[in-house]
């Protein structure tokens, strides 16, 4: 059997067709590709399961599309289940792959450039950015309402803060 990493957790399904919304346990999970094997945990093991198509929506969120799972109701059979992959495709398996994102621009649909990722927070109710911006920390929550977008070869986050919450760290 092979050596199994989870790649994250069904959180619910996405569309009617058995779409598998996925959140990963960290950024930087390996690209998959179609016809890939990726395993489900069931009552027997592990038991795969092959990639019809996949998308990534957001820095660690996943729509998966899996071969057998084509309705509504087989997806939300899956919610809760661990998504596994072979360990060896996972470039750096302990490695915090939130640092990664140290460096990137952080444009916002208002305001525009908002600073640079200086670090990254991790806290009990979601992950936070910090941003540097003339000299002062602006904290970004990291959450799907507010992170849109993240161009990886292009170093760039795109946000929609909440009105106010930008202007309170310039401002106040």
């Amino acid at each position: 059997m092979n050596d199994l990493k989870v790649l994250g957790t069904v959180v619910r399904s996405h569309g009617l067709k058995g779409a598998l919304k996925v959140n990963a346990e960290s950024a930087g999970f390996p690209e998959l590709k179609k016809d890939e094997p990726v395993f489900i945990q069931l009552q027997g093991g592990p038991v795969p399961f092959f990639v019809e198509e996949c998308s990534v929506s957001g820095y660690d969120k996943l729509v998966i599309k899996l071969e057998e799972i084509d309705s509504l109701e087989k997806a939300e059979s899956f919610i809760g289940k661990a998504i596994l992959l072979d360990r060896a495709r996972f470039e750096a398996p302990e490695a915090d792959a939130s640092n990664e994102l140290i460096g990137f621009t952080v444009v916002d649909f208002k305001k525009g450039n908002i600073g640079i990722v200086s670090g990254f927070l991790e806290t009990p109710q979601h992950p936070v950015l910090e941003v540097e911006f003339n000299n002062k920390t602006i904290l970004i929550p990291w959450v799907e309402e507010i992170v849109k977008e993240v161009e990886v070869e292009k170093k760039v986050i795109s946000v929609e803060a909440p009105d106010g919450l930008i202007d309170l760290y310039i401002n106040g």
